[in-house]
């Protein structure tokens, strides 16, 4: 039998934490430990209790979900954070590879997250405090050129300056990461479009089903059919015709903004 994750409700809203508690009720690896309408009530049950999972609403009344993680030392839980709003925090939460759940909540997305929370507490390298560092550090960050993206690998999390991505490539549900700091790909588990859905606005473009380029490291565009762009790493890399249109005003663009 699965361990039960030890869960807690942080939502300030009565009826959000009944229809939590209802919904979490059918799921049977959840064990609710405790329900909290304020973040200084959830920083006593978390110091109280040790959960394993933090089911966090981020707009709360004067304090948010984020001022509770940060007035905590020890983030030894991971974190679901529930809100109604597709804000800028998103893509914070999104680079931190951190589960959110847009109100009003899915049963279905809720077992989902849940399960993907209990796979990942399985793992011994598991290090959920790394992962809420990391959005912590994303908030404080003026320029979201500087965020930092966790990239979940069988070896544990490993968090890189989106500046110093060359390329991705893809690799059926896997992509593997050329970095600029690292001598070796890194494969992830996840796919190139989760990336670049994540990366598009950061200077990134799709040039082939399975090539996403950071624009920044461009050496060279061989103009052909589709064309190739040779990067900065000297790797060579296919522009296919369907691409081509989206890639030369990418290109323009971001030559434009330099």
């Amino acid at each position: 039998m699965a361990k039960e994750l030890k869960t807690i409700i942080v939502e300030d809203e009565l009826r959000g934490r009944n229809a939590l508690k209802a919904m979490l009720s059918a799921i049977p690896q959840i064990s609710l430990i405790g329900e909290a309408s304020n973040v200084d009530e959830a920083i006593s049950i978390i110091s109280e209790t040790y959960p394993d999972l933090v089911l966090l609403d981020i707009e709360m009344p004067f304090k948010n979900g984020f001022d509770l993680l940060a007035a905590l030392p020890e983030r030894t839980f991971d974190v679901i954070f529930t809100t109604a709003y597709d804000s800028y925090a998103i893509k914070a939460i999104k680079f931190s590879a951190i589960d959110y759940l847009l109100k009003p909540i899915d049963q279905d997305e809720l077992l989902i997250a849940i399960e993907k929370t209990a796979e990942k507490r399985k793992k011994i390298k598991h290090k959920p405090q790394l992962q809420i560092n990391n959005l912590l550090d994303n908030l404080k960050t003026t320029n979201k050129q500087n965020f930092k993206l966790s990239l979940p690998t069988s070896e544990g999390s490993l968090f890189i300056p989106i500046e110093e991505i060359i390329r991705c490539e893809s690799d059926a549900n896997y992509t593997w990461f050329y970095v600029k700091t690292e001598t070796k790909p890194i494969l992830v588990s996840k796919t190139l479009k989760d990336y670049e859905e994540l990366l598009t606005d950061y200077g990134f473009c799709r040039v082939h089903h399975s090539h996403l380029v950071n624009l920044k490291f461009i050496a060279k565009y061989i103009k052909g059919e589709g064309g190739m762009v040779v990067m900065m790493d000297g790797a060579e890399v296919e522009v296919s015709r369907r691409k081509r249109e989206v890639f030369q005003k990418s290109l323009e663009k971001y030559a434009n903004i330099i």
